[in-house]
């Protein structure tokens, strides 16, 4: 255990589950579904202040997340609302301990908790290389060819497909056994439901309630980014489940500017040494003037105390914004997943349209 009294790693937890310490896991439902640290429970960090009556008043609240960041905003929300709390540093990412649900082989159906086994007949879909919907479009497919209950495991190199598959399957129905990350590549078990009755599934059915916001952010653009935000924000405070979809030049606006500098060649390189380093780097839309109108702008904007996009991104985040980077724009961009901001999600077209059809608001900026 760490020596220290306030720093612990996610490797720690090993020690915590033997004593059984109290964790808590923040991500979002599907990602702990894909793996999780046994015995761990799970509150999204965005639905955390509205159940803190859940949690435990007599015990340390041991906190983890995917990679840090949504766990260290979680053990704020906690301190501030009186219980004691701490954060696994590094988060699920780095965990290599031994209670891992991960290397489970069963699913449950959380509507009858029946386990669902995987089947070593299943049918074996071999995927890899295919972008972006491609995946999506190959999954759906075989799937319309498959008996009621039968199983199929795809395996693809699109790491946003994890994210996109959740999504198709709540839509359909179907049950998702095993979803998970093995190498460079995304690993999915999926049962097929397709009997008249499908209230066994229903718990893993779309629940329309429309009132939803997502946009997709196409716009490299600083001014057009700001006002992005502003709407996303605005939209989140008024209580609106919030999803924005970055792809292509969007893609620069949630660039980590601490990101690890890459080796990259070809036009990989040349990419990466024409685009902006962050959102603090982006250009306007009109009167660039190569680059100064942009520090004019802010220079105006920090003059007329308005928040600079990086402090507006920060806001979105600490608000439950939902941010999603498009893989397949990342893959063609030749941008890589620790270059972006460690609160961003990763998906697809299906992952969009998934939280798109739960909205009464859909722009594209």
């Amino acid at each position: 255990m760490s020596n220290t009294a306030t720093k612990y790693h996610i490797n720690d937890a090993d020690q915590l589950v033997e004593k059984n310490e109290y964790l808590l896991d923040v991500r979002e439902p599907f990602e702990y579904e894909m793996g999780h640290i046994a015995n761990a429970d799970n509150i999204s960090v965005n639905e955390l202040e509205s159940r803190l009556d859940e949690l435990p008043k007599n015990q340390r609240i041991h906190v983890y997340c995917q990679r840090g960041k949504r766990g260290a905003d979680a053990t704020d929300i906690l301190k501030r609302n009186g219980f004691d709390s701490i954060n696994l540093e590094e988060g699920y990412s780095q965990y290599n301990g031994k209670y891992d649900s991960a290397d489970e082989t069963t699913a449950v159906d959380q509507t009858s908790g029946k386990n669902l086994t995987i089947d070593p007949d299943r049918v074996k879909i071999e995927a890899s290389g295919l972008q972006c919907p491609g995946p999506l479009l190959r999954v759906n497919e075989v799937m319309d060819g498959l008996e009621d209950g039968q199983q199929m495991e795809m395996t693809v190199t699109d790491f946003g497909f994890c994210t996109d598959v959740e999504a198709w399957a709540r839509k359909k129905g179907h049950f998702i056994l095993k979803n998970e990350k093995v190498g460079e590549k995304v690993v999915v078990v999926l049962q097929k439901n397709d009997s008249e009755d499908k209230t066994a599934s229903e718990g893993h059915q779309m629940v329309e309630t429309k009132d939803g916001a997502t946009m997709v952010v196409f716009s490299g653009d600083l001014d057009k980014a700001l006002a992005s935000f502003i709407i996303a924000t605005g939209a989140k405070s008024m209580g609106k489940d919030v999803t924005m979809f970055f792809t292509f030049w969007g893609l620069n606006v949630i660039k980590d500017p601490n990101a690890p500098r890459k080796k990259k060649t070809g036009l990989d390189k040349a990419f990466s040494m024409m685009m902006p380093k962050s959102a603090s780097k982006l250009p306007i839309s009109n009167m660039n003037l190569f680059g100064l109108g942009s520090k004019m702008i802010q220079h105006v904007m920090k003059k007329k105390r308005v928040d600079a996009l990086t402090e507006m991104i920060d806001k979105a985040d600490r608000l439950g914004v939902k941010m999603v980077a498009c893989t397949m724009s990342m893959d063609i961009m030749a941008i890589e997943e620790d270059e972006l901001l460690p609160n961003v999600n990763f998906g697809g077209v299906g992952t969009y349209l998934g939280d798109a059809e739960n909205g009464n608001l859909n722009l594209f900026i």
